[in-house]
């Protein structure tokens, strides 16, 4: 049998890509990924402020752009940008990696990719890159100045600046085409609404340190320039304010390949039911798993990679790995940054690892388990309430028969009528009617009034008094109770129109 690296060299021949490839680009980006992959650009190139704008027509999604205030770039740092696979010198900050990501990102979901650049002391620049040649031929097309200037001083109009970049996609193919205005404007609600939260999950480090503001902006395009975006919120996965198990979080060490990887292991509280847990609006369940960092971008969002199996009953785990050495050695990152693969050392190392206290991992997923299934048998059975009907904000009404569930035989309806002054609210138990005074109306509904106004407060009043419309009728101790409460929230609205007054 011949041996491979015996065999003679008679030539060597370069073999160039082949352009084909850029219609693969980008396969494996979401529409908000690729646009947090835009993000990363921005704050490479040291922006602080960046700017998401959605751009419309009819309703209807027609052009991208992401504008920033870092350095900007030159023509020969437009040209590598430009360039497939063109990897700078990336410093230990940088949140790029592999010299795909802008061409990626832009053509997983466009057919045009435009960038616009000003740097201090640099002529402003211009480039352009068709889908359908750069498939061909990588060719770019490289833009007027004037035009590049013209840009720049939309930029200032945009985000108050003039140096930095804008980075356009047009010929959009991730977006609504149907004819329907009514689908095409739902279609738009949601996705900003995924592209907003994406953003505050992926970057919660950096926008809750200040380090950068980021805004998403949907407005008509010949409007846009005079818009004010809406700064996106930080979500943080491990915001809650007391740990489900005592105990935790607690950090377990694992070590492979002469590397030490701190694996900060968080157990959340059962039943809870904030952003930073049902993340993006989805069960919390889909977010037990890894949580991987690289300088305080996320680039892994839960899921185990095949180191443990995902249950319903780990879903209360979360694992915090922020150490960017580990990246290449022990977690091989894909190019759209959206997750790790975990290498096998790795897993074998999983098994050895324990913390200071002796926990071994195995036994954090069980504490986990315990504190879900714990939680599960306290919980008391829920018994249906009322419907609560006329005046009562629609969201309401939905939360309470999600959470409750609804006696279908009668409703609840609550309204604003006029009283004596110190009383707040009555019960009209004849007409299954909670009525509240309108001379106190202008404090829970300082906007103006509607049918459903004060959403919190009849919220808090349905809780408290719904179970008396709930019985065949009113018993001494429904009457004693009315009594209490009137007294009690008759005192404390008199005291919030003094404190208000004064």
């Amino acid at each position: 049998m011949v041996e491979a690296n015996d065999v003679e060299v008679v030539d060597t021949i370069k073999l160039k890509p082949d352009a084909g490839l850029v219609k693969s680009l980008g396969s494996h980006h979401t529409f908000e990924s690729a646009i947090a992959d835009l993000v990363d650009n921005c704050i490479d190139a040291e922006a602080t402020r960046i700017s998401v704008r959605l751009l419309t027509k009819d309703d209807r999604l027609v052009q991208i752009e992401v504008v920033d205030n870092g350095k900007g770039m030159d023509a020969a740092a437009a040209d590598q940008a430009m360039t497939l696979g063109h990897q700078r010198e990336y410093g230990d900050t940088d949140l790029g990696h592999f010299g795909v990501g802008l061409k990626a990102a832009s053509f997983g979901h466009s057919d045009v990719l435009t960038v616009w650049s000003s740097r201090y002391g640099a002529v402003p620049v211009g480039r352009r890159i068709k889908r359908a040649n750069f498939s061909k031929d990588f060719s770019c097309e490289v833009l007027s100045a004037d035009a590049a200037t013209e840009v720049q001083e939309q930029r200032q109009k945009q985000i108050d600046v003039a140096w930095g970049t804008t980075v356009v996609w047009s010929g959009l193919r991730s977006t609504y085409h149907g004819r329907n205005a009514t689908e095409a404007r739902e279609w738009l609600s949601k996705t900003e609404l995924a592209v907003r939260q994406h953003l505050g999950v992926t970057f919660h480090r950096l926008i809750a340190k200040k380090s950068i503001v980021i805004d998403v902006l949907v407005d008509e395009v010949e409007f846009a320039d005079e818009a004010i975006g809406t700064p996106v919120k930080a979500i943080d996965p491990f915001g809650y304010a007391t740990s489900g198990r005592p105990g935790y979080p607690k950090t377990i060490v694992a070590s492979a390949a002469g590397h030490e990887v701190k694996l900060e292991c968080h157990i959340w509280p059962a039943k809870t039911d904030i952003p930073g847990y049902r993340i993006q609006g989805k069960s919390g369940e889909k977010f037990q798993g890894f949580y991987i960092y690289r300088n305080d971008r996320l680039l892994q969002v839960g899921g185990w990679s095949a180191a443990a199996n995902p249950t319903v009953r780990r879903q209360l785990a979360r694992v915090v790995i922020d150490d960017a050495s580990a990246i290449g050695t022990l977690l091989t990152m894909n190019p759209e940054k959206s997750g790790l693969r975990v290498e096998a050392g790795f897993k074998d190392a999983l098994a050895q690892a324990s913390a200071a206290d002796g926990t071994t991992f195995d036994q954090y997923l069980q504490d986990a388990e315990d504190t879900y299934k714990t939680a599960n048998k306290r919980t008391m059975k829920r018994h249906p309430v009322i419907a609560p009907d006329r005046g009562f904000a629609p969201a309401v009404r939905k939360q309470i028969e999600a959470e409750l569930g609804l006696i279908k035989s009668d409703s609840l309806e609550i309204r604003w009528t006029r009283m004596p002054e110190g009383e707040f609210f009555d019960i009209d138990f004849g007409n299954s009617t909670l009525l509240l005074n309108q001379r106190y109306r202008w404090m829970f509904a300082p906007q103006g009034s509607s049918l459903n106004d004060a959403p919190l407060v009849k919220a808090l009043m349905f809780l408290l008094t719904h179970q008396i419309f709930e019985g065949a009728n009113l018993g001494p101790k429904d009457k004693d109770n009315i009594a209490l409460w009137r007294a009690i929230l008759g005192a404390a609205v008199e005291a919030e129109e003094e404190m208000r007054y004064e």
